[in-house]
């Protein structure tokens, strides 16, 4: 008797051919970069003003008096903060009378930003409402 031999189908070969699929990825990159804008970040160079002492007699009498030197030391009324941080800030607001909620701000025209906002900001959350920024004052 004879055996019947039955060929075994193969299965078929699956080719992925990815050459097309990477010309299209580099025509989409080259796309991308092209369309792209670049633009630099502009800084904007600011000065704070200077002021003089006519300006200085218009002030309310019942104000917190502040005062930032560009070191980013800090006085409160012509008191030294030992430590500038905010909870140091805030014990310092809260003592002083609750009554005064106007407070002026003089800074010199080389402290950095960061200490101007802070300051800000603190007053700001213990209720001060009128906050004057006043500049470096001249030298008559």
């Amino acid at each position: 008797m004879k055996k019947l031999k039955f060929k075994k189908k193969k299965s078929p070969e699956i080719n992925l051919e990815i050459t097309p699929l990477v010309d299209v990825i580099f025509l989409l990159l080259i796309f991308f970069v092209l369309s792209t804008q670049f633009i630099d970040l502009k800084t904007m160079s600011i000065d704070l003003p200077t002021i003089d002492k006519k300006t200085m007699s218009n002030l309310p009498e019942k104000r917190v008096k502040i005062e930032i030197s560009k070191e980013g030391e800090v006085l409160i009324n012509n008191t030294i903060l030992d430590n500038f941080s905010i909870k140091a800030l805030n014990e310092e607001l809260r003592a002083i009378s609750p009554d005064i909620k106007t407070a002026t701000i003089s800074a010199d025209s080389d402290t950095k930003y960061q200490y101007l906002v802070t300051i800000m900001e603190s007053l700001n959350r213990n209720g001060f409402k009128n906050i004057q920024i006043n500049g470096v004052s001249q030298a008559n």
